[in-house]
């Protein structure tokens, strides 16, 4: 136990932190430090480390190192306030207040000044105070920065005894609760893992001679004795000064309680008077997938500079009705209690939701996806589970058939000679067509004169005069002739040769041969994703133009809204005309017998008033009609608006997934080649490159980071070095 506390001190925080965020394993980690154990600088030595061997990028090595530096100063400052805390100089509010001003400065972009020169501006500790807990620290004392402006005229003055939750201020007259600097012991763990001091949040003196310390999750509380503790004090009377201070909770037995105040212990010894009950956390559902899920398996180059190909074998292939995945519940949360009783919410797991395309449905309970036809089942770069059917053509696609587009596999017995869009395409030659595939390309001969896109792998037995843009690898067994590939995975041209071509592979690349004596040379660029950056770039235009088309459906839907809001007016309007006639009309029904000449005057009166009556009336109609037409034509622009919000959620979740898949796949800048490297060939790693002025054979080339000699101060930067191969 004491050799693993030794050994995890040795480790450096950036170690940690690599593995905690899954950059490196424990297993790599103990291998660096057992490297770099004679070095006085551990922590500078393990980032050459994971530089040199590629484990860590040197952009995620800046953001751990950083991680690390921020987790140091905040675990200082912290430690600053909680001895400042327990010796009495400040209470808990005026600490929450200096954390908080130096909370808002980093909000503002600014650099937070030390609470301790907060403190000592605002009057509350000296600067001989400030620099005894530095000095307690091993930190540098500096002078306080005087141009920001001190904490807030209304915080509570440095006076004031330090409180336990829940306490109250102790009146005139009654003992104060503040301890002195002279009976606080100082803050040692004990060795079977007693609280640290920057862990500590309450702490203030009880009855005895004994003070409380609680820390900051509420989950512990500890006693430890002062110079004046009475031995004779009973556990009853401690439990009696615990409940006043909110302590009820996960109590300690008397007997041990007594064992404690007996013991000749030290006074810098903790026991651990109460304990609460941590919250447990629901568990996320998990789903089960029966069918391989990998998007790609892309291996790219290893060691050795072999392809690392990952073989899949055929596609399964299932029937309607087929289980593809369900969904396994998660666990209930379950509440934790503090030390003064009160109940800790715990996080509900989450629940992962079923995202289904074509070819597939949820079961009637919801915890299943069913397959609806026979086909290839997969998981599209947007994370939706479809199934493929498959589409089989005999013979070629040419002028006569025209353009083929299907929304599955296509098996193409002949020739592509003009625009194919599919899943998996398989065909035994490409000439002088467009072919784009969600999936894979196979092509049994060569691809000519052609411009190929895929989310998958393309295999062919050569390409010439093509361009192959694709998220996989790139593998060909006999050539590749002024063409240009961009690829996420790898090129392989496994028995052949690479001639005037521009080939950008993120995961490296292998040929037997690269250039001839008659033609121009090739340009190679390695551990760049170029394939990525141009689907970013085409997704970011996508969404700006769905974005664009939604936003004019809402434009139109809201000149119907305002056209349906004018007629409701008028028929409003419409409605009290009609309601003064139809009064007017009552009133003359209503006169009694009259002379003949006042009569025949209120009937052409009455008959004026029902005809305009009559007007309204129609009026009314033909607006409730119109408001009716405009109602249907709100609903149907709600129905065009789902299709372009459809398609921008699922860019955008296509464009969080290859982020996502692109960082979890570092680059690899290398080059093998079995045979020759003809003289001008340019290759191209992520930070330097290289030319070859003479032919090279059997060699492999790798971007490394190197120390500089020049200058007094060495620095890491990056060659391509020529090894044998």
């Amino acid at each position: 136990m004491a050799t693993r506390s030794k050994q995890n001190k040795t480790v450096p925080l950036i170690g940690t932190l690599a593995v905690k965020h899954q950059f490196i394993s424990e297993e790599q980690l103990q291998k660096a430090l057992a490297q770099c154990s004679d070095n006085t600088n551990l922590e500078a030595e393990l980032k050459e480390y994971f530089l040199a061997g590629n484990l860590i990028s040197s952009q995620n090595i800046h953001r751990l190192a950083m991680a690390a530096k921020a987790i140091t100063i905040h675990q200082q400052e912290h430690r600053f306030g909680a001895i400042a805390l327990a010796r009495g100089l400040v209470n808990k509010s005026v600490l929450d207040l200096a954390l908080e001003e130096q909370k808002e400065q980093l909000k503002k972009g600014k650099k937070p000044r030390r609470i301790g020169d907060v403190m000592v501006e605002a009057g509350l500790i000296t600067l001989k105070q400030r620099d005894d807990i530095l000095k307690l620290q091993n930190r540098a004392c500096k002078p306080p920065d005087r141009t920001n402006k001190p904490l807030s005229k209304t915080e509570p003055a440095k006076d004031v005894p330090v409180l336990a939750h829940g306490e109250n201020q102790a009146a005139p007259g009654h003992d104060a609760l503040r301890p002195s600097a002279d009976n606080i012991p100082k803050p040692t763990p004990e060795s079977n893992g007693g609280p640290v001091l920057d862990r500590m949040e309450q702490v203030a003196q009880i009855c005895g001679g004994l003070l409380l310390q609680v820390t900051c999750d509420h989950l512990s509380a500890f006693l430890s004795k002062t110079c004046d503790m009475n031995p004779d004090i009973s556990a009853v009377v401690i439990r009696t000064a615990l409940a006043e201070k909110g302590v009820v909770f996960g109590l300690a037995p008397d007997d041990r309680i007594e064992e404690f105040i007996r013991s000749p212990m030290a006074d810098s010894t903790f026991f651990s008077v109460a304990q609460g009950v941590e919250p447990s956390p629901g568990k996320d559902t998990k789903i089960e997938f029966f069918f391989n899920t990998d998007y790609l398996k892309t291996g790219g180059m290893d060691d050795s500079g072999n392809i690392d190909f990952k073989h899949r074998g055929p596609r399964p292939l299932v029937e309607t009705g087929t289980v593809l995945a369900e969904k396994i519940a998660g666990s209930t949360p379950q509440p934790g209690r503090d030390v003064y009783g009160n109940t800790i919410q715990a996080l509900g797991g989450t629940d992962n939701p079923f995202r289904v395309g074509a070819g597939a449905v949820l079961s009637e309970d919801g915890r299943k996806v069913l397959a609806t036809v026979r086909g290839v089942p997969r998981i599209t770069l947007a994370g939706l589970i479809v199934v493929h059917e498959e589409s089989a053509i005999n013979g070629n696609i040419d002028n006569d058939t025209g353009p083929v587009e299907f929304n599955g596999n296509i098996r193409v017995t002949g020739t592509i000679k003009s625009g194919v869009r599919g899943v998996d395409i398989t065909a035994q030659a490409v000439d002088n067509a467009i072919v784009e595939a969600s999936g894979d390309l196979i092509i049994a001969c060569g691809i000519n004169d052609a411009r190929v896109y895929a989310r998958g792998n393309v295999y062919a037995q050569s390409i010439t005069h093509s361009k192959i843009v694709c998220m996989g690898d790139v593998f060909v067994t006999k050539k590749i002739v002024d063409s240009t590939i961009e690829c996420s995975g790898g090129c392989s041209i496994i028995t052949g040769m690479l001639v005037s071509s521009r080939v950008s592979a993120k995961m490296g690349l292998m040929a037997r041969s690269i250039g001839s004596g008659t033609v121009g040379p090739s340009r190679i660029r390695v551990g760049h994703d170029a394939f990525a950056a141009r689907e970013l770039e085409k997704n970011s235009a996508g969404m700006v133009r769905f974005e664009e088309a939604i936003q004019d459906l809402w434009k139109k839907k809201s000149a119907v809204r305002r056209q349906a809001a004018g007629l409701k007016k008028q028929m409003t309007e419409l409605a009290r005309v009609r309601e003064r006639i139809q009064v007017k009309c009552r009133e003359i029904e209503s006169q009694p017998e009259l002379p003949p000449g006042n009569r025949d005057f209120l009937n052409r009166r009455l008959a004026e008033f029902r005809k305009n009556l009559k007007a309204a009336e129609t009026k009314i109609q033909m607006c409730a009609a119109k408001t009716r037409d405009l109602v249907r034509q709100a609903a149907k622009v709600d129905r065009q608006i789902l299709e372009p919000s459809a398609s921008k959620k699922t860019l955008a979740d296509e464009k969080k997934n290859l982020i996502s898949w692109s960082e979890h796949t570092p680059g690899k800048a290398r080059v093998a080649v079995d045979g020759e490297i003809m003289p001008g060939t340019v290759i191209t790693g992520l930070h330097s490159s290289f030319v070859a002025d003479t032919e090279l054979c059997h060699v492999r080339i790798t971007e490394r980071p190197v120390k500089s000699d020049e200058g007094k101060k060495s620095e890491i930067i990056y060659q391509m070095q020529v090894d044998n191969f």
